[in-house]
């Protein structure tokens, strides 16, 4: 694998990342403008495995074996997936997601006007499950699909009414 990487690949890798993701986050943002897309790709899109989030991976792995061949995919894989670091790392990997996540449920109860719905955090097992689950699915983030349909046809719930 090459050491030197000139200007040009950086490009050549935020084009490609960029476009792959925008490809993706353009057509779920379509559907929820209402545009004709199908509705079965529209709740693929509207979820948790929409690719657009490995835009990035994709273009580093798109130029390394553009640029040096499967060597070069195996090397970049090999570096991201290199486990040897110290402990006070691995203790950040596994506490810095609980603390956030604890630390934003202790800060929406104070903010909030409703009740917090706390059925994720009722089992001890479920809550560290579900954090992990929330990280690494976009949970918060994600678009309901109900609330799409909802607005395509002009229905609005109470519920969905901020008080």
């Amino acid at each position: 694998m090459t050491t030197n990487r000139p200007p040009e690949r950086v490009w050549l890798f935020l084009g490609l990342a960029y476009s792959f993701s925008w490809l993706f986050w353009i057509l779920n943002a379509l559907a929820a403008q209402g545009w004709p897309i199908l509705p079965a790709l529209t709740s693929f899109l509207a979820g948790p495995f929409n690719p657009a989030a490995f835009g990035p991976l994709v273009g580093a792995l798109a130029l390394a074996i553009w640029f040096d061949g499967w060597r070069g995919a195996s090397a970049l894989l090999r570096r991201g997936l290199n486990y040897r670091f110290g402990w006070q790392w691995l203790l950040t990997i596994f506490v810095l997601p609980i603390t956030i996540f604890s630390g934003a449920i202790v800060v929406a109860g104070f903010i909030s006007a409703r009740p917090l719905d706390r059925s994720a955090i009722s089992d001890p097992l479920y809550a560290l499950i579900a954090i992990f689950v929330i990280l690494l699915t976009n949970g918060p983030l994600q678009l309901d699909c109900s609330t799409i349909d909802d607005h395509r046809s002009g229905e609005h719930r109470m519920d969905d009414r901020s008080p």
